[in-house]
């Protein structure tokens, strides 16, 4: 190398260790927060609508408040430690509901204010339920709002000749300032939406179906098929009889009209001069009064079925508000960046380091801030089990998520250890849209060849329970069906049955885990049982969380690791995710029986019928399979002494506004 670029590669060099020491130091001279948690990986997303796991939800439970809270209520049970929860006041301070179950009336605070300081009121709630919804939101949980009127025909996409409708133009304006109108692009984001309109569908003008072969004759396979359909649903025209109305306000469905036409793409052979370009025609769910606001402090809530649950349901970040002056500024997703996100709980975000922590503090605009004592919370990504142990050890981290397993019979016996039984399962999703798992034979043979006892003896070793059935022991009023036990003799005749001989014959599996010591070592005994048992050859595949997701949303695996924590104390939250095409389903399973099942529980005012129908629903699910349960859950936590507040809960829900920091003078046990 020429001395004159040795020295410009010196100097580079030089600068590029200044630069990581300067950033270094400043990272270091940060002071620490009041407060640690691990809280695994990074999360994904801080949008209630789009987060869908554990380290996403300790963090908005913290940042945002619902109409209602879950918060301690009554003694813990003297035998298991765990404290029941139950909602409570939190956005809205008081709430009535109608004698058959169906009317929720929620009166908000009027001193109710987001982390800005702009007011609260019934129509954030109107307007965030209402993006919850949304088809381009996508959000995971949307099904917890079908039992309001029109919600899920609005989630579908789906209209039908005469349903009252809204039409949303192609102008969605863009953070800069300019619309869809202008610059004839489509905007990223679904929200703020472009001009409402309106109506009542009168036609849907059609093209021909697509023929599924390209221009050699060939068959188009499944994507290309897909998007084919795509396509030519574009270039519907819809029809409607447009109300002769300029804001939405109160709609009045019965006033003049004017018929017009839309369509997504103004190349369709039915589009005509006049035809407007659109987004989506789609039932006009918030216009229809399944949801209202008659005044800025008061919201209703129309339910189809009497929902003993529902209240709980508001307390679940899901349905919690989100900012709209803040998202229309910013857009999606870049209103949840640290600089700009505004909130509405507890704590607000302070700053957000990729790969190293979200720092919370205190939002003096919360409703209870007077009750909040801890200044500042850092959620660390620590997803290492010995890395969270040490720093705990070392003073870094004041409460560990997620503790080594390898050391968890010494770490059961102190008294900074807290673990109870929880409702939730560990289970393995099967993509039953892939072969060989599309064989009922084939998911029961793998499910039945599994030893849950050695995984909780030797791998989890904190008191779990080897699960045979979906839903958790302890729901009040509801018994599970008897389920199955393992059964190897049983698996290898069931793989006969499928045409799998001694496992001969059978495609190599892949289980797919996110990053972590105790699911990594779960997988390998699976991995070493199904081979021992059936001859079945299993690849694992770790990824990173948010990859992880995508792969399981997208079908892309054959099986996934997976957990459900009951968002509420009811079969009903293990159940419904399995309906076809449930957002949370992700197995590609579907049975008739099984839906009708749980369309008829939910209509059952009878409290011990309806817990019958849910079991009969769950004696299907368990006989075909399209996961595999293997244990309960009991909550494993780590908190230091100095901590007060910490309590073992059913859902492993511990609100960070009731934590305290023990004075010096408190006596340490």
């Amino acid at each position: 190398m020429p001395p004159e670029l040795r020295r410009i590669f010196v100097i580079s060099a030089l600068l590029v260790m200044g630069i990581a020491v300067l950033w270094a130091t400043q990272f270091d001279s940060m002071p620490p927060a009041d407060f640690s948690i691990q809280n695994g990986t990074d999360p994904k997303t801080l949008d209630p609508h789009r987060a869908t796991g554990q380290p996403e939800s300790r963090i908005l439970f913290g940042i945002f408040s619902g109409l209602l809270q879950m918060l301690p209520d009554g003694e813990p049970d003297p035998v298991t430690g765990l404290q029941p929860m139950s909602p409570q006041p939190a956005v809205a301070e008081s709430w009535e509901v109608s004698d058959d179950k169906k009317t929720y009336t929620f009166h908000l605070r009027p001193d109710a204010v987001w982390s800005d300081g702009v007011p609260i009121t019934s129509a954030d709630f109107m307007w965030s339920w209402t993006r919850m919804l949304h088809p381009a939101t996508a959000c995971e949980y949307n099904f917890q709002l079908f039992s309001v009127p029109y919600a899920q025909e609005f989630n579908s996409g789906l209209v039908e000749i005469g349903d009252r409708c809204e039409v949303e133009l192609f102008d969605r304006p863009n953070p800069d300032g300019t619309t869809e109108a202008d610059t004839g692009q489509a905007s990223f984001q679904a929200f703020p939406r472009g001009t409402m309109l309106y109506g009542t569908l009168k036609e849907i003008r059609k093209p021909p179906e697509p023929t599924f072969d390209d221009e050699a004759g060939k068959q188009l396979d499944e994507k290309e098929r897909e998007q084919a359909i795509l396509n030519w649903q574009e270039t519907w025209v819809y029809v409607l009889d447009i109300l002769n109305q300029a804001e939405p306000g109160q709609i009045d469905w019965d006033g003049p009209t004017t018929t017009q036409s839309f369509t997504v793409n103004l190349d369709s052979p039915q589009a005509a001069p006049e035809t407007q370009r659109m987004h989506a025609v789609l039932v006009a769910f918030d216009q229809l009064g399944g949801i209202e606001a008659p005044d800025p402090h008061t919201f209703v809530v129309q339910l189809k079925d009497p929902l003993p649950y529902f209240p709980s349901l508001t307390a679940y970040y899901p349905l919690f508000p989100v900012p709209r002056h803040c998202i229309e500024e910013h857009g999606m997703p870049m209103w949840t960046k640290a600089e700009n996100i505004v909130s509405n709980g507890a704590y607000q975000v302070k700053l957000r380091r990729l790969r190293d922590r979200v720092r919370l503090e205190k939002n003096p605009n919360w409703f209870d801030a007077d009750q909040t004592s801890i200044e500042t919370i850092d959620c660390l990504s620590t997803e290492g089990q010995n890395t969270a142990l040490n720093m705990y050890v070392t003073g870094q981290i004041d409460w560990v998520t997620d503790p080594p397993v390898a050391l968890m019979e010494t770490l059961k016996e102190r008294d900074d250890f807290y673990s109870a039984p929880m409702l939730s399962v560990y289970f393995y999703r099967l993509n039953t849209t892939r072969k060989p798992l599309d064989d009922p034979r084939v998911r029961r043979a793998l499910a039945l060849a599994i030893d849950r006892q050695q995984i909780v003896d030797q791998v989890t070793k904190a008191g779990q329970v080897p699960a045979f059935t979906l839903v958790p022991p302890g729901i009040a009023g509801y018994e599970s069906p008897s389920g199955f036990q393992p059964d190897i003799a049983k698996a290898k005749q069931l793989l006969v049955e499928a045409g799998y001989p001694g496992g001969r014959g059978l495609p190599k599996v892949s289980v797919l885990y996110n990053t972590s010591e105790a699911h990594r070592a779960i997988a390998e005994v699976i991995q070493q049982q199904l081979q021992n048992n059936l001859n079945v050859k299993v690849e694992l595949q770790n990824m990173e969380w948010g990859t992880f997701l995508d792969k399981i949303s997208q079908l892309d695996y054959d099986i996934a690791r997976s957990a459900w924590i009951g968002d509420y104390a009811d079969p009903n939250t293990f159940l419904d995710m399995w309906v076809t095409d449930g957002a949370q389903n992700s197995t590609g399973w579907s049975n008739p029986d099984y839906d009708r099942l749980l369309q008829e529980a939910a209509a059952e005012s009878d409290p011990g019928k309806r817990m019958q129908l849910l079991a009969d629903a769950e004696a299907i699910w368990i006989e075909e399979m399209p996961v595999i349960p293997l244990y309960f859950y009991v909550s494993v936590n780590m908190v230091k002494p100095r901590i007060e507040g910490f309590f073992p809960s059913p859902q492993d829900l511990h609100p960070l506004h009731l934590l305290r920091i023990k004075s010096p003078a408190s006596p340490t046990p």
